[in-house]
């Protein structure tokens, strides 16, 4: 008997239709990708941007409330009410130009000037210069009718004297007779459009009239993103704000919006000063504590070369997925053939893996066990180290956070009250004794511009900076740098015990211990009674011991277990932070010594430090 013959679909015809449907499903799904890459990288750059807008504005309102405080702080100080109090008086004046040049230095300000009533600049840190402020009168500028009704003014504009932009900051001066002159500290705006241009993206500050007043690329400063109000324009001339610029138009366009319209797009220069126009996404916010409104430029562009560089890979990816494609096709046909014959080896095959499979199933079980359990160990020390890094560097940053302001405060302060002390020695006619406290200050810039540079390595510092020092010099120094406060106090101060001792330390950072003990020693004895001081050094086997005792009232004994935390101090409110004997002991540790507080036989304070002993005669050690 005949067998029927079974028809079937030939599979040279089914391919073609395979592959049109592929292709088909191939440009739809790279269409969709298309957009769903462009529409990610677009709201990617927004991201990016509004991250740059939040940094930028919170690095103004840093930037403003860093020289805000400046003003206010002058306007107290008592050599500024008495020269206003005494107008006639060319001492004062004098006086004050000079201490006024010192703080404007200091605080690293463009100008520092004092005002009266009227607006009358009578003193200032540019005295002894060209364009000296002294005699000008600066009525007209908001900061000082709104420091007159008791605010703190805040203004930018062009100096009409230097013709220099700048932040000005006015500040009233009162008496017992109510506000009798202005203190104004005008910064300079480049620091500010220097970390503009540094960034990201292209940023500038607007003021309330549309002129862009800050902005890290120099073709759009001063100028106006549209026309100006006429009463911004009225308010602009009275106030000389922009004394002689021109306002020109700003050269940013709008040019539609993107994300479906959630996003202003503008057509503005790139900062490479080539003047090629770009097409930006304008990112604005308002900061309140200047009345200006911040502008980030996201360029375009940025989306435009992902996306290119985007296509170029998938193309790419394509491309080798098609001749992957047409190899595995190939490969296949040859496959099946194999397979036909190997279709009996694979039966007896398994037959073989099944009586294995029971042993490999119980191994597998085992190892995987044993995988587990390793993975769970490393996760375990993985996190133990991250622990202990990052604990590590708290502690590090803690502690050069605190010592840095200590480190810098003693010699400032002493600078401060030598250069006191020789402008009294100078106008008392002792030249002598003004040119010793000027050749202390010498000194002790040189000695700030050593520590500032050993600094640098204190939070990793180890033993192998740890050198000889000369306690004698290390007490010498120290003393003379407390010289004019001991003589204030009419104290006694007491050297005991053995002379020529070194120890291994620092030079530096010891003085810096040796003097915040002499100063909480004076600090500690009443007003009633003369302070007296004892240093006492001596030698005990390998180590070297320094004693330094008051005649207070000594701690309390709750007081004693908590004397070396942080910010704990018995002083009252406003004399003292509680970082002092802290830092001390932990720079006492550092050098390999101890530290520990008691009660002395007297009744007052007894600190007492062991550091290791170095051989004798060492004049210095660096720091």
């Amino acid at each position: 008997m005949r067998q029927p013959v079974r028809e079937g679909r030939s599979e040279t015809g089914v391919l073609p239709v395979l592959a049109a449907a592929a292709a088909i499903a191939f440009v739809v799904l790279a269409w969709i990708g298309y957009e769903a890459l462009a529409r990610e990288f677009e709201a990617e750059l927004v991201e990016d941007g509004t991250r740059s807008l939040d940094r930028t504005a919170d690095m103004a309102r840093v930037w403003f409330e860093r020289y805000s405080a400046l003003a206010p702080i002058y306007a107290r100080d008592p050599r500024v009410t008495a020269a206003l109090e005494a107008p006639g008086d060319a001492a004062l004046a004098r006086t004050l130009n000079r201490e006024l040049e010192a703080w404007n230095g200091l605080a690293g300000t463009t100008d520092t000037y004092v005002m009266n009533r009227d607006g009358t600049t009578i003193a200032a840190s540019n005295w002894e210069e060209a364009h000296s402020f002294v005699g000008r009168n600066f009525a007209f500028r908001p900061y000082f009718r709104d420091a007159l009704e008791g605010r703190l003014g805040r203004f930018f504009g062009l100096g009409t004297t230097s013709g220099l932009r700048g932040y000005y900051f006015g500040a009233p001066v009162r008496d017992a007779r109510g506000i009798i002159g202005v203190v104004v500290v005008k910064i300079a705006i480049t620091p500010l459009e220097e970390d503009l241009r540094l960034g990201p993206h292209q940023a500038f500050f607007t003021d309330e009239a549309g002129i862009i007043v800050v902005a890290g690329t120099p073709a759009l400063r001063l100028k106006r993103l549209g026309e100006i109000a006429e009463a911004e324009r009225a308010r602009i001339v009275e106030t000389r704000q922009f004394d002689g610029a021109t306002l020109g138009p700003a050269p940013v366009a709008a040019a539609g919006s993107w994300l479906d319209g959630t996003q202003q797009l503008v057509r503005a220069p790139d900062d490479s000063g080539s003047g090629t126009a770009h097409r930006y996404v304008d990112l604005s916010r308002r900061i309140e504590t200047l009345d200006w409104t911040l502008h980030v430029l996201a360029d375009t562009a940025v989306v435009n070369r992902r996306m290119t560089s985007a296509l170029l890979t998938g193309g790419a990816g394509a491309l080798a997925l098609l001749t992957l494609a047409s190899l595995l096709w190939q490969r296949r046909q040859r496959l099946v053939e194999r397979l036909r014959h190997r279709e009996r080896d694979r039966l007896a095959l398994e037959r073989r893996v099944a009586q294995r499979t029971a042993e490999l199933t119980a191994a597998n079980a085992r190892l995987e066990a044993e995988v587990a359990e390793r993975r769970n160990a490393e996760e375990s020390l993985r996190r133990t180290q991250s622990e202990l890094v990052q604990a590590g560097k708290l502690a590090a940053l803690g502690q050069m956070s605190a010592a840095l302001s200590h480190e810098f405060n003693q010699p400032l302060t002493a600078i401060r009250t030598y250069s006191e002390n020789a402008i009294a020695f100078y106008e008392a006619g002792a030249g002598q004794r003004a040119a010793e406290n000027l050749a202390r200050v010498l000194r002790l810039t040189e000695r700030m511009a050593q520590l500032s540079k050993h600094l640098t390595r204190f939070a990793r510092r180890s033993q192998d900076d740890v050198t000889p020092v000369d306690l004698d010099a290390v007490l010498s120094d120290a003393l003379g740098l407390l010289k004019g406060r001991i003589e204030r106090a009419e104290a006694e101060v007491h050297r005991e015990g053995d002379a020529g001792l070194a120890v291994l330390g620092g030079a530096v950072r010891l003085q810096h211990v040796v003097m915040n003990l002499v100063g909480n020693a004076l600090d500690a004895v009443p007003a009633d009674r003369t302070p007296e001081i004892r240093i006492a050094l001596r030698r005990d086997g390998g180590e070297i011991e320094i004693a330094v005792e008051d005649n207070g009232t000594g701690i309390a004994p709750e007081a004693l277990p908590r004397i070396f935390d942080p910010f704990f101090t018995t002083k009252e409110v406003g004399k003292g932070l509680g970082l002092g004997l802290s830092i001390s002991f932990n720079i006492v540790k550092d050098f390999g010594g101890t530290m520990r507080a008691e009660n002395g036989a007297d009744g007052g304070a007894r600190f007492v430090i062991r550091l290791p002993a170095a051989g004798t005669g060492t004049r210095e050690a660096a720091e």
